[in-house]
C-alpha cells in the first residue's frame, strides 16, 4: 500500500533554510566610504580574524552607533 505525505512533512535538503534565507533577503544598496589604505587594512585583518566580513561589521556598528 502506498502512502502519500502532506507538503512539508518528511526530510527537507539540508539547504532549504539557506535559500529561504536569500529569497526572502530584502533588496540591499551600497554605500562607500573613503578610508586610508592602513585603516582598510586593519579592516580587512579584523574581519578575517574574526571570521566575519567587512559589510556584516559596517552593518552592525552603524547599528549600534545609530541606537545610541
Amino acid at each position: 500500500m502506498l502512502k502519500v505525505k502532506k507538503t512539508g512533512e518528511g526530510h527537507m535538503h539540508p539547504a532549504t533554510d539557506k535559500v529561504k534565507a536569500v529569497l526572502s533577503k530584502e533588496d540591499t544598496r551600497r554605500i562607500n566610504a573613503n578610508v586610508s589604505k592602513s585603516f582598510y587594512l586593519r579592516i580587512k585583518k579584523f574581519a578575517a580574524e574574526n571570521d566575519t566580513n567587512i559589510t556584516d561589521m559596517v552593518v552592525k556598528s552603524l547599528d549600534e552607533y545609530m541606537s545610541k
